[in-house]
């Protein structure tokens, strides 16, 4: 912290998308305005990065591999003895997008990067972990840790700056859900999800935050949906709080919108007030561009759910957040399929017509309220469990099983091949990685990869595209998360 009490952060920039070395000397800047990378990293130091890494994508939807190689560099330089970047990918990822974390920091080049440094790769799937107590904890009293972060003498937080349709911005506080195993990933995933990424600060917070906004995300991120946004930035604090909630203001938000800053704030953690935090180098103002929101964001969810789609009839009552959520993003893959129709019964009270506009083998009971509610829905999901047929998928929240497992029901009853599926998995890795050959001319995919398709000039989030919600979208199933 300065000599104020207050924490740090800086802010850098270069003016234009900057090489390798540059965004050493950028990331090096940063550090150094909060007072040398000695502050955090001692010699013989066993120093651990979490990276982001989300999923299959280049950045945006994943931290610059040129940005870890520096980080790691520097630590190397401060003399540390050991460097471990650390990631386990998403929940989502592993159901919706069928990759591991080892496939992909070895696909982005971020490995060879890494290792090129001076530093290795553990993929948290496989890291030994020990149960720690959190302190005063809300929604995970105890967890699952990550013994090699546990132990390190110094631990870095290396996140993104995008925008993120659970939990409207991902940076710092955000990236740590990727210490946890799947099943903590997924328990408190609802409308406690900011309060869980608070709990898992608890055990330990970052000694150094940097934030990759050299090519950031706006719209509906963090994942393929988003919206590439140049910045050229590299932002560095000393608090996590505090470095999250300059990076919500850069992105042109008050950070108390942002539920898990304002969360940690009120936990202790650290300030979310501009006013208490001592900021070096470029000022907020000079760089701040106001990002766009996710869809689900300040504009209501029954937009993209009741009466969006001509074939699907949504029966919701007494749902949360997340099962409107996964309400329209069914609705939109069902969308194209027309002319079958289709039944969504979602709820902890739905009313339900006395004759479906679908036949049974149509009808989708799904989440934990749906499946166990009384009255008529009770007596359709019998007559679906006697028929055979319909798809009853329960779950809290439902999200991401629910999705795979409509997939594989579609499949089931041939209304989609897995190969349609499976292409179109492709097409959309296809024009990530051609948007971001155009970045960086130095990347290529280390190992199998799509090659870039003929005559491709967009990403895969133009912003014609991603302006749109679910029920507008075209292309693959998967969503967010």
């Amino acid at each position: 912290m300065a000599e104020t009490g207050r924490p740090i952060v800086a802010i850098v920039r270069h003016g234009h998308r900057p090489d390798a070395g540059r965004i050493r000397a950028m990331v090096s800047e940063a550090v150094d305005r909060l007072g040398g990378v000695g502050r955090f990293v001692r010699p013989g130091a066993r120093v651990v990065i979490k990276i982001n890494v989300f999923a299959p994508y280049p950045p945006p939807v994943s931290v610059d591999r040129h940005v870890a190689a520096a980080v790691v560099g520097l630590c190397r330089e401060a003399g540390a003895d050991r460097v471990s970047v650390v990631e386990g990918v998403s929940v989502g990822t592993k159901l919706g997008r069928g990759e591991t974390t080892a496939a992909i920091v070895r696909e982005l080049g971020i490995r060879s990067a890494v290792e090129r440094a001076g530093g290795e790769v553990v993929c948290l799937e496989d890291a030994p972990r020990v149960r720690v107590e959190v302190p005063g904890g809300v929604v995970h009293h105890t967890l699952d840790y990550p013994r090699i972060v546990l132990e390190a003498d110094a631990l870095v937080d290396l996140c993104a700056l995008k925008t993120h349709v659970n939990t409207l911005v991902t940076l710092g506080l955000k990236n740590f859900q990727g210490l946890l195993t799947d099943a903590e990933k997924y328990y408190g995933h609802r409308d406690d999800l900011d309060v869980k990424l608070v709990d898992v600060h608890r055990v330990r917070q970052p000694d150094l935050t940097i934030i990759d906004g050299l090519l950031a995300m706006e719209g509906d991120g963090a994942g393929e949906y988003g919206t590439p946004v140049p910045m050229n930035l590299v932002v560095a604090g000393d608090n996590v709080v505090a470095t999250d909630a300059v990076g919500a203001a850069i992105m042109g938000l008050d950070p108390l919108d942002v539920p898990a800053i304002r969360v940690a704030q009120h936990a202790g953690l650290g300030p979310a007030d501009l006013e208490a935090i001592e900021i070096r180098g470029l000022t907020v103002e000079e760089v701040r561009r106001p990002f766009r929101p996710p869809f689900n964001w300040f504009r209501p969810l029954d937009r993209y759910v009741t009466g969006a789609f001509s074939n699907v009839h949504v029966f919701i009552g007494g749902a949360c957040p997340w099962c409107w959520l996964t309400a329209g993003i069914v609705g939109r893959q069902l969308s194209m399929t027309a002319p079958l129709q289709w039944s969504l019964v979602v709820g902890v009270d739905p009313k339900v017509p006395r004759e479906l506009p679908s036949e049974p083998r149509h009808t989708i009971v799904f989440g934990d309220c749906a499946c166990a509610a009384t009255g008529p829905v009770k007596e359709l999901r019998n007559s679906l469990l006697v028929r055979q047929e319909g798809l009853i998928v329960p779950g809290c929240p439902t999200f991401r099983p629910t999705i795979a497992r409509l997939e594989d029901y579609l499949v089931e009853t041939g209304v989609l091949s897995r190969e349609l599926l499976e292409m179109r998995r492709q097409a959309t890795k296809e024009r990530c990685f051609a948007y971001y050959r155009k970045i960086d001319p130095t990347w290529e995919p280390e190992g199998p990869g799509p090659a870039e398709p003929e005559g491709s000039v967009r990403g895969p989030t133009e912003r014609e595209g991603s302006a749109r919600g679910p029920a507008e979208r075209e292309g693959s199933v998967a969503g967010p998360g």
